[in-house]
């Protein structure tokens, strides 16, 4: 019976069981595709069991569709049962190996698995079932948590986007700054423009006005000089004309246009230093805890009371510890970090953090720095040695170097090393001093305690240099002399050679 099912629920053109049937006009059905592939490849629309055409497309055999799933349920659940047997013993499979792994029969127990430990199969399925609903709980919570916007991806997806409404509010109040210094700086120097304008301009008004009072009085007189009488007229004549040749003295009365324009960008840039300070060290604020506010140009931080607004959802230490953006491995860096009159703090290097940072803060942990407490200065040691400081520091310059230290220097054998130092950046007095690790880069790190006094990284002064291009003799100056110098001293060498032979 089950195989006359499945002919009657077979296509008589892919004689496989139906897939998507539809119905023809005539009553037959046939799979969708079979039968649009077959109308191509004969170039009619005509059925391929009673050759009738068809008039009209295809609909979808709904009731056809339906018993061929029902019978691929039917099928797979016969299936499904028939696994429950086993099939080396056909025997029922009523235990379940937990050594392999497996679901066996009693012989297996009894040969195969004899010293394996087993359990009843019904025991197994519902321990694995209980595993598999406290699994689905913790993806339900988790679904749930998507779906209500509690989870962690929810909270980030708001935090980067008050990220990305905070920085750019930031970006646009810096850009006012440099447009508000722009307008200014096109203000002054169109003002100063228009100043020399009305200058010039008055200048020539008083060269016009005192022209035409002069020429006046200078024509009228040369009028009566005319009307002399012959005698006098001729004998006047030469000194007539040159009063007559008498012209307005020449004055400097255009604009001087090249100290308007010369080099005008690069002098706006120049000025520019002033109001676009550099800094060697940019604060990372995704790594500041909730109670450590981060100035918005990345450069202080301070020790908050209460705790922000949009908390960063990502799991972050509780030490109020602020990291660095970049981290050195090489090279020679220097930055200062303004303290001010703040008697708690601690700042200088680290290895970096992933996850909780360890205590306590020391050089076996992966910290090297300095700790004021009050008026104890410490250094980040691991019995955390007192610091004899002559003055308290309000400014502290670290400076990390990486060097080679010559061992045998006429073997020529040298040793990396780097190194950090701290020193009072006011007074220009060493502090304290520690050689680090080559292995990984070092980020700086503060940490404010004192609530209201920030610990600013101090900008670095910006000098603005043009190449000048030198003459041939001005750059191989040193070697020209050498060079004279070898030749004079030859000179006199053959000269005394010669005066030997002579004698």
């Amino acid at each position: 019976m089950a195989a006359s099912l499945l002919v009657d629920l077979s296509c008589s053109v892919c004689t496989e069981l139906f897939t998507d049937p539809v119905l023809l006009s005539c009553g037959h059905s046939f799979c969708r595709r079979c039968i649009y592939d077959y109308w191509s490849s004969s170039r009619s629309r005509r059925c391929n069991i009673c050759w009738q055409v068809s008039p009209t497309p295809p609909v979808s055999n709904l009731s056809l569709r339906n018993t061929c799933e029902s019978y691929l349920r039917e099928n797979n659940t016969r299936k499904e049962n028939g696994e429950l047997e086993c099939q080396i013993h056909r025997k029922m499979i009523e235990l379940f190996c937990q050594t392999d792994d497996k679901a066996i029969c009693s012989m297996c127990k009894d040969n195969e698995h004899e010293w394996h430990e087993t359990q009843p199969l019904q025991q197994a399925v519902r321990q694995r079932k209980g595993k598999l609903k406290d699994a689905l709980r913790s993806a339900e919570r988790t679904l749930m948590s998507l779906q209500n916007g509690t989870s962690r991806d929810s909270k980030s997806c708001r935090y980067i986007k008050s990220q990305t409404h905070m920085t750019e509010r930031c970006i646009r109040m810096e850009f006012e700054k440099l447009h508000q210094f722009l307008r200014k700086e096109e203000e002054s120097r169109i003002a100063a423009l228009n100043e020399e304008e009305n200058e010039k301009e008055a200048n020539l008004e008083r060269r016009i006005q005192g022209g035409i009072l002069s020429l006046s009085d200078r024509v009228r007189e040369l009028e009566d000089l005319s009307e002399d009488d012959d005698i006098t007229f001729l004998k006047n004549y030469y000194d007539i004309m040159n009063r007559a040749k008498y012209t307005l003295p020449d004055t400097e009365t255009l604009i001087d246009v090249p100290k308007h324009l010369g080099n005008l960008k690069y002098q706006v840039w120049e000025k520019m230093k002033d109001v676009c300070p550099y800094y060697p060290v940019i604060l990372n604020p995704n790594t500041s805890p909730a109670d450590v506010c981060v100035s918005d140009d990345l450069t202080s931080v301070t020790s908050c009371l209460h705790q922000q607004n949009e908390l960063n959802p990502l799991p972050l230490h509780r030490i109020r510890m602020v990291l660095g953006s970049v981290g050195y491995g090489d090279g020679v860096h220097t930055w200062d970090v303004e303290v001010g009159n703040s008697r708690h703090w601690s700042l200088g290097v680290c290895l970096g953090l992933e996850g909780k940072p360890p205590q306590p803060l020391t050089p076996e942990n992966g910290f090297w720095g300095l700790r004021r407490d009050g008026d104890s200065y410490r250094a980040m040691t691991a019995g955390m040695s007192r610091l004899n400081m002559k003055g308290n520091p309000e400014v502290v310059r670290v400076k990390f170097e990486y060097y080679r230290e010559n061992l045998f220097q006429d073997l020529g054998l040298q040793k990396p090393l780097r190194k950090v130092n701290f020193s009072d950046a006011r007074r220009n007095s060493y502090i304290a001093g520690f050689i680090v690790p080559l292995e990984e880069n070092l980020f700086p790190f503060v940490i404010p305690e004192d609530q209201s006094i920030p610990l600013r990284v101090v900008p670095d002064k910006v000098t603005v240099t043009v190449e000048q291009k030198l003459s041939f003799m001005e750059r191989h100056k040193v070697l020209i002399f050498v060079c004279l110098s070898f030749v004079m001293a030859i000179l006199m060498i053959l000269t005394w050679k010669k005066e030997q032979m002579n004698i």
